[in-house]
């Protein structure tokens, strides 16, 4: 008796490089398998991707961002060092989700996406300029890891000469969070005290913009759940590191993935590479089939509240389901030849940034960042090519996938 999809279902290993070929077969013999590795039925078509992502009733967010395996004690330890129970509107449903995810979407409009787009092209203009006389660059180290932390960290109201080590430290924190795989118990320690490191910069700006508001995401979240001067409780001051966190680390771990994917995939086939620089007005389809073809954030999990029917089987109320939206997003019953990676295809609605009540309220910003990111390099290295032979490791977490290096030439 051969093995199950399931038992194959190895999302941190073999299927890490190139999952597709993986969820194409899925998608065809057994569209909704349970998976050992991750205790939970992983969902691979859109319909009921789509359906699930819909139903925050039936469907809940809540502890979906926890560790598949309990922390060992000694990683414990070093996280009570700092707020080790924080909440986040990512993981939470109904009314406390639509509170706390208030100012984050009025952080995000499109009006306040216009208002930061100088800035994006100026520091993405930087960038480039830093590196375009050198003939190649390492693209994440030089670009798609910078730009991303650079603009979340204005919105948020980190200072310039912080950036970078909340950049790194969050991203270092991330791997807290859903699926990452650690070498070792210490590795897993260190990056507990990363984590709480990471907190104490927020605690920090949190404390001074109690005292000096500005125009920022931090001085909205104050105006808004802790207004006044009365000294923050310990709850009060989680909650703060929370929401901030819940736009801080997404804010830009997707926008490096889709940025350094978005590169690789267009650069594998250069012929798209050539039409895009030879037709600028692709570049906002070229953002949306970057996105959909190569999505980086490949699962989103969710429990039923209640006994619910899921691509025709029962299942009783707190089953877990991995939601995969990088499969979704090539089915051919929702994208003409899925599979395919073409610029020019007219966009349809996909689940790249979720949907329903917790579709991500930074997605419009993502996408800018992605555009402008496109233009300013067509038009400045139309020549960029992949450096020949090199090979290609992903960030090692379930919930975002991307290139770790990218080397690239002129």
């Amino acid at each position: 008796m051969g093995m199950s999809l399931g038992d194959l279902y190895e999302p941190l290993h073999q299927h890490h490089a190139d999952p597709y070929p993986f969820y194409e077969r899925a998608r065809r013999e057994e569209p909704l398998f349970y998976s050992p590795a991750i205790g939970a039925w992983v969902v691979t078509r859109m319909a009921d991707v789509r359906r699930i992502l819909r139903d925050s009733r039936t469907f809940s967010s809540a502890n979906t961002l926890r560790p598949f395996t309990p922390f060992p004690p000694a990683v414990v330890a070093e996280l009570s060092k700092g707020y080790p129970n924080l909440a986040s509107y990512i993981t939470m449903d109904g009314d406390e989700h639509r509170r706390l995810r208030g100012p984050a979407s009025a952080a995000l409009t499109p009006e306040r996406v216009d208002a930061i787009e100088p800035y994006i092209t100026e520091r993405a203009t930087r960038l480039i300029d830093g590196f375009a006389k050198d003939g190649g660059v390492e693209f994440m180290a030089g670009y798609a890891n910078r730009l991303p932390v650079d603009v979340i960290a204005r919105l948020i109201g980190f200072a310039e000469e912080d950036s970078a080590a909340f950049g790194d430290d969050s991203r270092t924190a991330a791997s807290m969070g859903m699926g990452h795989r650690f070498s070792s118990e210490e590795e897993q320690i260190e990056c507990a005290r990363t984590w709480v490191r990471f907190q104490q910069l927020i605690e920090r700006y949190v404390t001074a913009r109690r005292a000096d508001p500005r125009d920022d995401l931090i001085s909205d979240y104050i105006a808004a759940f802790a207004p006044g001067a009365e000294p923050l409780t310990f709850e009060g001051m989680a909650e703060l590191i929370g929401l901030v966190l819940g736009v801080a680390v997404p804010g830009h771990i997707t926008t490096s993935a889709l940025l350094g994917n978005g590169l690789l995939r267009l650069l594998s086939q250069p012929e798209q590479w050539r039409l895009l620089c030879e037709r600028p007005g692709l570049v906002a389809n070229a953002a949306e089939e970057i996105a959909r073809y190569d999505t980086p954030t490949h699962i989103f999990l969710r429990v039923s509240t209640a006994d619910a029917t899921v691509g025709g089987q029962d299942f009783p109320a707190g089953t877990e389901f991995a939601l995969c939206l990088a499969s979704a997003n090539r089915d051919d019953d929702a994208f003409e030849r899925g599979e395919i990676f073409d610029i020019t295809r007219v966009p349809r609605a996909n689940v790249v940034f979720g949907q329903g009540p917790h579709y991500c309220p930074g997605a419009g910003l993502a996408r800018r960042e992605v555009e402008i990111s496109l233009r300013l390099l067509t038009e400045r290295l139309p020549g960029l090519r992949l450096v020949a032979e090199q090979r290609i490791e992903y960030r090692g977490t379930l919930d975002h996938r991307g290139p770790l290096a990218l080397w690239l030439e002129w």
